[in-house]
């Protein structure tokens, strides 16, 4: 939970009058909780391991996706992902040179976002 307060606490800075009032605050609101955290870092992760490559925007429209339909009494897996991935009929296939780089070096292969006036 140290990560995730640690985040919440850089994201809010600038709105907040005291940080250390805020971590106290979160720490002790953390403290009887646990949250797993899905993130579109997971979805490219997962997409690259089934051979495809997202945008950001199409990653979190996977993430949205899995929310909305995941089973809550079973959570998330990791081959929800990947059965989601592959109905979504998203993304295109990863260039053999993405794949090397995601395998040997554990470098996610993601499109930029597409420019205006390109379909």
């Amino acid at each position: 939970m140290e990560q995730l307060i640690t985040e919440l606490i850089t994201t809010l800075r600038p709105t907040l009058r005291s940080v250390r009032k805020a971590e106290h605050l979160l720490a002790d609101y953390w403290a009887d909780r646990i949250a797993l955290i899905w993130t579109t870092e997971n979805i490219h992760r997962a997409a690259n391991e089934n051979k495809t490559v997202f945008t950001e925007q199409q990653a979190r429209e996977i993430l949205r996706n899995l929310h909305r339909h995941h089973n809550p009494q079973y959570g998330l897996r990791w081959s929800d992902l990947a059965e989601t991935i592959q109905q979504s009929g998203l993304g295109r296939d990863i260039r053999q040179w993405e794949l090397h780089l995601f395998i040997h070096r554990d470098v996610l292969a993601i499109d930029p976002p597409q420019k205006k006036g390109r379909s």
